[in-house]
């Protein structure tokens, strides 16, 4: 088939398709993770994606298998680069990172002020330098100058083109943590905080919601992916200082559209006896429920909503649950 030159006069330079080869994908966590590729994680405020994305940047560090590889297939070791200006270094990154057991000497934080440009020359270069594999942006409002307005699709969307190209040129997969707008009607993939270009120039996009504000558990959907099957919705738990705990389907009752009426009236029940003499604290209750194997956890967090069972926080951040 025939090609156009360059120099060839008034034309477009093109190449068939038999030109190029064809390439598989590679992925740090497949599908949610395709290096060389922009990924957005949104959610709302205060839901733990800082922790969520932390804990799978602590199993990189470390070469260890990603969450519900069946295989348990480690990872590669790889250095990550943390861009984060909300949270203390020292008073809560760190001592995240310890208990997560994370190596402290792959993680790296930006020393400077900085914020993104449209070029990503210098983020390009620093990742090349590091070897970073993940390169995350926490959230990506607080890097963005005052030329960059998120609400605007020119602006930010030649930030975005920047952000692929830059972990197109490394190799690296770069995480943009997005906020959700509160109360917002639509699909849940428009209730980002900013321009549409942000999900648009994203390859994969994770999307962070509770099912109810009395609820620990934090349901991840996978609302967008270019290069593989979009996966199935997840569960996750914080349940110490940014620790995840990851729920498998049998322990959340996942893919069940509608928990049967039986099994939470097991629950109400259960719970009605469990918090007769008292508050208990959350860890507790979950180990009675799975000894007892009468059903998953998310059919307990809905009994508690029904019953109208409270919470409040005691040390350590664990949670207490009491009946009014």
């Amino acid at each position: 088939m025939p090609s156009i030159k360059a120099d060839a006069q008034g034309l477009i330079a093109t190449k068939p398709a038999s030109h190029f080869g064809t390439s598989e994908p590679a992925f740090l966590w497949k599908p949610f993770l395709p290096y060389k590729k922009l990924v957005v994680l949104q959610g709302e405020s205060g839901i733990g994606k800082s922790s969520f994305i932390l804990h799978i940047a602590s199993l990189l560090s470390n070469g260890e298998p990603m969450p519900f590889d069946e295989n348990g297939r480690p990872s590669e070791t790889s250095e990550i680069l943390y861009f984060n200006k909300e949270d203390d270094i020292e008073e809560t990154i760190n001592p995240r990172l310890v208990t997560m057991g994370a190596n402290l000497d792959r993680f790296h934080f930006v020393s400077e002020a900085f914020y993104l440009d449209d070029d990503c020359k210098r983020l390009e270069a620093t990742i090349s330098k590091l070897c970073a594999r993940l390169v995350i942006f926490d959230p990506l409002t607080t890097f963005l100058s005052g030329k960059h307005n998120m609400n605007t699709a020119q602006s930010v969307g030649n930030l975005m083109r920047a952000l692929s190209r830059a972990a197109f040129n490394t190799g690296a997969a770069i995480v943009v943590v997005c906020h959700l707008v509160k109360n917002a009607s639509g699909k849940e993939i428009d209730r980002h905080l900013g321009s549409s270009d942000i999900i648009n120039a994203a390859r994969s996009v994770l999307s962070a919601t509770r099912d109810s504000d009395d609820s620990d558990v934090v349901t991840v959907k996978h609302l967008k992916s270019t290069l593989a099957k979009r996966a199935r919705p997840f569960q996750y738990e914080i349940v110490g200082n940014g620790v995840l705990h990851f729920y498998s389907d049998d322990e959340y009752d996942l893919f069940d559209d509608e928990v049967p009426a039986a099994k939470i009236d097991r629950a109400k029940d259960m719970l009605m006896q469990i918090l007769s003499e008292g508050a208990r604290p959350q860890p507790e209750i979950k180990a009675m429920f799975e000894r007892m194997n009468i059903c998953g956890w998310r059919t307990v967090e809905t009994a508690k909503c029904e019953i109208g069972i409270k919470q409040d926080y005691g040390d350590g951040g664990v949670s207490y649950w009491y009946l009014q």
